[in-house]
């Protein structure tokens, strides 16, 4: 399925205006305006996929229209066909300005002018657990708030303050645009794979966000007015990370993302090192990698084991200007 999914969309990105392959690209003929729409950054998060290929094929059928140009983004192919989260590096991690000369590494420097020349990019994600529901990820900034409130993709939003990277000696995709002063969205809409509910929501994210581009260049509402008739979002911020440490160290099968934890609550199994919450909040980016037989995680360590978020003490420009 996954596969048949990558074929057509890289079918059809062929048969278009002549980008390179897995970039589809549409230029209409009433604004100028660049959105562009992510996918598959990371490979194994396939959820938002079909929606693309058909976001795609309706383009080139007439079925849908969109007055400026798009360009809708298979981040990381080949660790899609391989059911992989990445191949070398992640792909997420690495719009730095000098890559990695591997596989990520290149992607990012292939990807790099089509960012560039974005006016807006929407990266749209899954998390590796599940998800009791869909959440914004970025630093506040009053022009990307506009359009992830008018977008209504979430209700919550995990932020933190302007200029505070989400790893630090990183760049993610959405990060490299919004440095060049554009806004710039990740939305986690799902715990990654394939399923119909993610399929339907990424449609109708997709389709809303041509429809906002349109309107908004063309003069017929602005992004500031069509964020005002959605409800306001909710903040969440980092309370902790927990440093990955020992190799042993591991998280009880089960946890989700923003489910609740109580401070002291142990988060380990009885048979492995003791692993608690320091603070009460909720739970994000829980952790599992592979292990071999005796329990160690096999491959590069992960930076962190798990995350607490809590919610934000009032709205972010009061908070922090």
């Amino acid at each position: 399925m996954v596969w048949a999914l990558v074929d057509s969309f890289a079918a059809q990105a062929r048969a278009g205006l002549g980008a390179p392959p897995f970039l589809h690209q549409h230029i209409g003929t009433e604004h100028d305006r660049h959105l562009v729409i992510g996918v598959c950054t990371h490979g194994d998060e396939v959820g938002p996929l079909p929606a693309a290929v058909a976001l795609v094929r309706d383009l080139r059928s007439g079925a849908l229209r969109f007055g400026g140009r798009l360009t809708v983004v298979l981040g990381n192919p080949e660790a899609t066909r391989a059911g992989a989260r990445a191949l070398d590096s992640d792909l997420n991690r690495v719009f730095v300005d000098n890559p990695p000369d591997d596989r990520e590494g290149r992607r990012a420097r292939a990807l790099k002018p089509v960012l560039e020349t974005a006016d807006l990019f929407v990266d749209l994600h899954q998390t590796g657990q599940p998800t009791t529901e869909a959440f914004y990820t970025l630093p506040y900034r009053e022009q990307d708030a506009c359009w992830a409130r008018a977008l209504a993709g979430a209700r919550l939003w995990l932020t933190r303050p302007w200029g505070q990277a989400f790893s630090p000696g990183t760049c993610c995709a959405d990060e490299f645009v919004r440095a060049l002063g554009r806004p710039g969205l990740t939305l986690e809409l799902s715990q990654k794979g394939l399923s119909p509910a993610t399929e339907r929501t990424a449609t109708a994210i997709m389709r809303r966000l041509l429809a906002l581009v349109d309107d908004d260049a063309l003069g017929r509402r602005s992004i500031a007015a069509a964020a005002q008739t959605r409800p306001e979002l909710s903040f969440l911020v980092t309370a902790h990370r927990e440093p990955f440490g020992d190799p042993l160290r591991r998280l009880r099968p089960g946890l989700s993302n923003l489910q609740p934890v109580l401070a002291d609550q142990r988060l380990s199994p009885a048979d492995a090192p003791v692993v608690t919450s320091p603070v009460t909040g909720r739970l994000v980016f829980p952790t599992y990698p592979p292990r071999d037989e005796h329990g160690r995680v096999t491959g590069p360590l992960p930076g962190e084991l798990f995350r607490v978020v809590a919610e934000l003490a009032g709205h972010p420009r009061d908070v922090w200007g």
